[in-house]
């Protein structure tokens, strides 16, 4: 196990912090944005010299397609992209009738502007800095279902499985062709053969179980023989879901808090496993009860060589500075580490 746990500081911490302000100005310009984040790194290191957050040197990560952030998927399926100054982006579901689900097509990826534009401040940013990362998160087709329909997809689960399968696997597909014809054409150095690939099953927990065996896991599954090493991010409870991963055989794991970590065990007694302590269990917390969470997630989860990391993503403005410090140093002052 990792010495410190790592820490994902939220839009709502920097803007309250620092004063950053993430609107669509932070975000448009490719290189603006790549030194927007560097300035965040070093601003940060500075105010916390000895717990090893961001970097009093940082070096640029530029990133060709991070305008929308984590919501480059939609955006790419003609969802409108909203942003404000203490949010990352968010973006808004396209409000299909669920009969409109059944006939979506798969996009045009010659034809979309959004991937033009990608592919162009690529281009600016080798120039610049010479080399780019594609950096498109694509999510599962779960993930991106949710967002780009909303509660028409989630109504389909329900009711129409043929129409959410549809659109799961066109996302799929459509989500391995920006693999395959794109991601390294923006970054050559990003290897396809064979394919290593990860995604986030977010929304899962807003799916029953049974609905997800029927209709989901098989088109995870179409995805999981794609590729030879699979991660799996589920940031919610894991609890109703295990036996059902095991199908994909994840050669790694990322588990949401407050799971049932001696249950994930019995499914995955071996594979390698993050595990995410949820904000709200660090936010205005003692350093006892930080600590006695941090030694329960460890023994439960452990042994400790199978636990790749601790991280808390999306620390708010409701963090202190202590409570940084004292999540940063727990497995450290346990002798964990």
């Amino acid at each position: 196990m990792q010495q410190y746990p790592d820490i994902s500081l939220s839009e709502d911490w920097y803007n309250d912090r620092l004063g950053a302000n993430f609107g669509e100005d932070f975000w448009l310009d490719p290189i603006r944005r790549t030194e927007n984040f560097m300035q965040l790194s070093y601003e940060t290191a500075k105010k916390f010299p000895h717990l090893g957050l961001g970097s009093l040197e940082p070096k640029p990560a530029p990133i060709a397609s991070d305008q929308y952030s984590h919501r480059f998927m939609p955006k790419l399926f003609g969802c409108e992209v909203v942003y404000t100054q203490n949010q990352a982006p968010s973006a808004v579901s396209l409000g299909l009738e669920i009969e409109e689900l059944a006939n979506f097509p798969m996009p045009d990826l010659h034809k979309n502007e959004v991937l033009k534009k990608a592919i162009s401040d690529a281009g600016v940013l080798k120039r610049k800095y010479g080399y780019v990362h594609s950096g498109i998160n694509t999510g599962s087709p779960l993930n991106v279902a949710v967002s780009v329909f909303g509660e028409s997809f989630l109504a389909s689960l329900a009711g129409e499985p043929e129409t959410a399968r549809h659109i799961l696997m066109m996302i799929a597909k459509t989500e391995m062709r920006l693999i395959y014809e794109y991601t390294q054409l923006i970054d050559e150095n990003y290897g396809i053969s064979p394919l290593h690939m990860g995604y986030g099953n977010c929304p899962a927990i807003m799916v029953s179980p049974e609905l997800y065996k029927k209709t989901v896991l098989p088109v995870d599954l179409w995805v999981r023989q794609q590729c030879e090493y699979f991660h799996l991010h589920h940031c919610g409870i894991f609890d109703n879901y295990a036996e059902l991963y095991t199908a994909l055989s994840p050669a790694s794991l990322d588990v949401g808090g407050f799971s049932d970590y001696c249950k994930l065990r019995e499914y995955f007694p071996e594979t390698p496993c993050s595990f995410i302590i949820n904000p709200e269990s660090i936010e205005g917390q003692s350093r006892e009860n930080i600590d006695a969470l941090i030694c329960g997630v460890i023994a439960d989860g452990g042994p400790a060589e199978n636990i790749s990391a601790l991280r808390s993503y999306g620390i708010s403005k409701n963090a202190t500075d202590e409570n940084l410090v004292d999540f940063r140093t727990s497995a450290v002052r346990q002798n964990f580490a």
